[in-house]
């Protein structure tokens, strides 16, 4: 079931319609595609050996695909109201997933959950002040709808107009709850969604947050079958089949609006939210991924496809950021992105190449809240990638790799090349002096 915005303003619809609809059919629709705990390499196109992704990969193939894109968080929360302010964590104030409990109690008792309710609607207020590309999207008359993944409450309180999840956490509410059907189960309220849209001459974007292949891992047997004697041990060949669940429902989207005649007035935005190297021992786990500022948890493939407008490109060397795909959206759309977006047109690639610079925020899994305007309050990283140089900042010490010889950061070159390290952290350190920071703006 697809919940609508509940408060409808018949003047401001009227007004849509008087606009033209000759003018809104015009106007691109979007469909993003966000996957869930997906390395960076487990995709056809990027050269998996197994892994087949048939549907991905054409659409890959047909837009500007960057190798190197890197999300803003290796923690999905942050990273997805990352993708949806154009903002790095630090700025948001949204940087872990949940908030952080007082000692002797949890999140998950029901005796507690009065107190996790209003700590949870503290922590999500902040998503309320910054801009949004779904709102700034609405705003400009497209119909925006919201299904998989999402962590701020109610997506209607968001700038979408139609949504599967309520937030509610009396209910469930927490990371998406009814809207993680979504590619498992059903993908009718996307097909229904466009119907509507289409009836109405409304241009659409479409959230595809599908909780894919995040764990569990319980694609069905049949693609299980597909990789249980390729994969080196059982709980890869469920990850793996999990990947190819997550490909399946992409290509049922592009199918349905191929049937629809909407294909080629659609531009697809893909991404992942955070890295993911599964665990050979143990179903639904990873190592060195997830939560961490290494490649495998940081680094994703980032393409944006529209057949009308954009030309096939393979970038292998270009940095990409999640931090690009709101400015990117709202440009394509033919919208002037907030003033506060710093993030650039991934359909440019000569801005990218010129800028080749990307930064990441890691912080703890729950936040402190009497702390949030603390930038260094459960900070555990902080990282940027400068051409081929990394350096991860932590508390403990600054760790440098070149990821021209070492892709996977294995060898520490820090203590050999203390000059690169002054040259990066000066460019963390610059990033936050010109940022406007959470703190500042509140």
């Amino acid at each position: 079931m697809i919940r609508t915005t509940r408060c409808v303003h018949w003047l401001a619809i009227t007004t849509l319609l008087l606009a033209g609809t000759v003018a809104n059919a015009a106007r691109p629709n979007v469909v993003f595609l966000l996957s869930d705990d997906q390395s960076w390499n487990d995709y056809g196109f990027m050269g998996h050996p197994h892994i087949q992704t048939p549907n991905l990969d054409q659409l890959a193939k047909s837009g500007i695909l960057y190798e190197r894109g890197y999300v803003t968080a290796p923690l999905c929360r942050p990273s997805l109201a990352s993708i949806a302010t154009g903002l790095y964590p630090h700025q948001t104030g949204i940087r872990g997933n949940d908030p952080l409990m007082p000692e002797g109690t949890n999140r998950k008792d029901k005796i507690h959950k009065p107190l996790s309710s209003k700590l949870r609607n503290r922590m999500t207020a902040p998503m309320l002040e910054h801009p949004s590309f779904i709102r700034t999207l609405k705003d400009n008359g497209y119909a925006t709808l919201q299904t998989g993944k999402w962590w701020e409450g109610d997506p209607l309180d968001h700038g979408f107009t139609d949504a599967m999840t309520h937030g509610d956490i009396y209910r469930g509410g927490r990371h998406g709850d009814r809207g993680l059907d979504i590619g498992r189960k059903t993908m009718q309220p996307i097909y229904d969604f466009v119907d509507k849209a289409k009836s109405n001459e409304q241009p659409f974007f479409v959230w595809y947050g599908v909780f894919l292949p995040h764990a569990p891992h319980n694609a069905p047997e049949r693609l299980y079958d597909k990789y249980k004697d390729v994969a080196p041990n059982e709980p890869t060949a469920r990850y793996w089949a999990n990947v190819e669940w997550l490909d399946e429902g992409c290509g049922q989207i592009v199918d349905y609006l191929k049937k629809q005649n909407l294909y080629e007035n659609t531009i697809f935005v893909y991404t992942c939210d955070n890295g993911w190297v599964q665990n050979p021992e143990r179903m639904n786990s990873s190592i060195r991924s997830k939560r961490e500022p290494v490649e495998a948890g940081i680094r994703t493939p980032i393409f944006v496809t529209h057949d009308k407008t954009i030309q096939p490109q393979r970038d292998a060397e270009t940095l990409a950021s999640n931090i690009d795909i709101a400015t990117t959206i709202l440009s394509a759309c033919g919208i002037e992105p907030p003033s506060a977006m710093k993030g650039l047109d991934l359909r440019d690639p000569q801005q990218l190449k010129e800028r080749n610079r990307v930064f990441v925020d890691v912080y703890q899994h729950d936040s402190d809240l009497d702390q949030i305007n603390d930038l260094d309050s459960g900070l555990e990283a902080r990282v940027v990638i400068d051409g081929w140089d990394k350096l991860t900042a932590k508390p403990s010490g600054k760790e440098l790799y070149n990821l021209k010889t070492d892709p996977d950061d294995r060898k520490n070159l820090a203590a050999a090349d203390p000059e690169k390290v002054s040259e990066l952290s000066a460019m963390i350190d610059e990033l936050l002096e010109e940022s406007s920071s959470f703190a500042e703006a509140n």
